[in-house]
């Protein structure tokens, strides 16, 4: 008999095959590598996505299962994007926040991708205390790097290693000659720093938001995007949801401190004017669950066009 944890979960729902949204003549792709959240599901892994310009992937968080996830993206769509993730070019992290569920997949990819050849270490921007999360993963692993490094393997002496570049403020974080990152900051409970991303290539603005709430920052920072991927977080069957507290008054309270309602959202990408919405690390608690639920809560709220995402979906 299926345990009545399980037996209403999402888990139960796969939400079908990954999908081409990017349109002809476009240079700048972005794929969603995880669309899930924390609750367990075979068919979505922790929230991460990766953008692509002349080859180069830029990756956004790193949840649980991010390796095969990277890997589901390089395989789907013919191997559309296969040539850009190799594993050897799998050197540039930006991290929203330090939230487990953003963070969990990060041994396997400061360590996988040096397992099979890749030499540069990774960079990661994030907010402070990053530094601190990477020097004790490579404390935590010390055995396994000690091992590839000296035994019989004898891996490359650099590929292992981690490089953090911490944001101290809101603003330009990094560019290169394909891409303009700014991040900005939003409120996600009580982190000091919780941030999302407005990435700024030749042909596209995209615009990820992490977790959290709305803010002026975070509609300046939406303004006229071409791709705007939110979290979003259900009203409607808040009372089913296994966390925030035991009562309705407790899960209002602890769960709005962190994530966003859906008439939020809707008032949020009108007011930016964003091209295209997509929905991301989805909160719904339906039972019998139903994976387009929360997509038609917010279309209450919003007529632009939306999309819920899936895993390796590319924009």
């Amino acid at each position: 008999m299926i345990n009545s944890y399980w037996a209403g979960a999402e888990c139960w729902l796969d939400p079908g095959p990954p999908r081409m949204f990017a349109p002809p003549g476009i240079e700048t792709f972005v794929a969603v590598a995880g669309s899930g959240n924390v609750p367990p599901n075979p068919f979505r892994r922790g929230p991460s996505a990766v953008i692509v310009v002349n080859e180069t992937p830029y990756l956004i968080d790193a949840g649980e299962g991010i390796w095969r996830s990277l890997i589901n993206v390089a395989t789907a769509h013919d191997g559309f994007l296969s040539s850009a993730l190799v594993p050897k070019r799998m050197s540039r992290l930006f991290l929203t926040h330090l939230h487990s569920d953003h963070t969990a997949g990060l041994p396997s990819l400061m360590l996988f991708p040096w397992t099979h050849g890749k030499t540069d270490p990774l960079e990661v921007h994030g907010p402070i205390g990053t530094e601190r999360l990477l020097a004790g993963l490579q404390e935590a692993y010390h055995a396994d790097l000690h091992e590839r490094l000296y035994g019989p393997e004898v891996k490359n002496p650099t590929g292992w290693k981690t490089v953090a570049h911490e944001i101290l403020e809101p603003g330009l974080v990094y560019e290169d000659d394909n891409i303009k990152v700014e991040a900005f900051h939003h409120q996600h409970g009580s982190f000091v720093q919780n941030f999302g991303f407005r990435f700024t290539t030749h042909d596209r603005v995209i615009v990820w938001s992490g977790d959290g709430q709305v803010s002026d920052s975070f509609i300046e920072a939406a303004r006229d995007a071409d791709l705007f991927f939110c979290e979003l977080h259900t009203v409607d069957t808040l009372p089913n949801a296994a966390w925030g507290g035991d009562t309705i008054e407790e899960k209002n309270r602890i769960i709005w401190s962190y994530h966003m309602k859906p008439a939020e959202l809707a008032e949020l990408a009108s007011k930016a004017n964003v091209k295209k919405l997509v929905l991301i690390h989805e909160c719904g608690y339906i039972e019998p669950y139903n994976h387009e639920g929360l997509l038609q809560e917010l279309k209450q709220f919003y007529d632009g066009e939306v999309i819920s995402s899936r895993d390796a979906d590319v924009f």
